[in-house]
């Protein structure tokens, strides 16, 4: 979901997002009423946010996500950037940063790391070591033929979560959470009751 008051912005960026193949945007917004009124409907991922929005801004909007929203992973996108806004978000529980000139790559990177329970913040993360992760990511997805929400269902396995606890961790139904189960079970090739669990502590995740 994307929340932003310029809508040639979140068009542009939309249009970026469409593009890459595990990205779906579902809901768009202008400010931070418009955000908590279309997740009542709607919840998603990740939500990509500005920072200076009209009635609500991003900052009192992302307090109130992470009290009533926990699943949605938030991602500020703003022209303003310093340690001390950096520092002050991550306590509210935004879970990254990016300043609105950064290239696409990055932003598609950083989505990605986030959606997996990872943070990233501009000016309190080394980029090198975030870079390095987005490329071992992105080879063990490539190789087993996963999905980055299959992968972040595959780590709460590993912590032993059930079917159920992940449904309600991750905000999606019970029936979606099964039918990745199926889904991995049939691209890793496992047959046994426990195959997911032991492929996700035999790979660290």
């Amino acid at each position: 979901m994307l929340a932003d008051d310029h809508k040639l912005f979140i068009d542009g960026l939309c249009g970026l997002l469409v593009g890459e193949n595990d990205f779906e945007v579902i809901g768009k917004a202008t400010n931070g009423k418009e955000v908590l009124h279309k997740l009542n409907t709607s919840i998603p991922d990740v939500l990509i946010m500005d920072l200076n929005m009209p009635i609500m801004d991003g900052e009192a909007t992302a307090e109130k996500i992470v009290k009533l929203f926990p699943s949605v992973k938030i991602v500020i996108l703003s022209m303003y950037s310093t340690t001390t806004l950096d520092c002050r978000l991550k306590e509210i529980g935004v879970k990254g940063y990016l300043p609105k000139d950064c290239d696409s790559e990055l932003l598609f990177s950083v989505i990605r790391l986030i959606s997996i329970g990872e943070s990233y913040f501009k000016n309190l993360e080394n980029l090198s070591h975030h870079q390095n992760q987005f490329s071992e990511l992105d080879l063990f997805l490539k190789k087993h033929n996963l999905t980055h929400r299959e992968l972040e269902i595959l780590n709460l396995i590993g912590k032993n979560n059930s079917s159920q606890q992940i449904a309600t961790t991750l905000g999606i139904s019970l029936f979606t959470v099964d039918t990745h189960r199926k889904n991995m079970l049939q691209k890793l090739n496992v047959n046994k009751k426990n195959g997911l669990w032991e492929f996700a502590l035999a790979n660290n995740l």
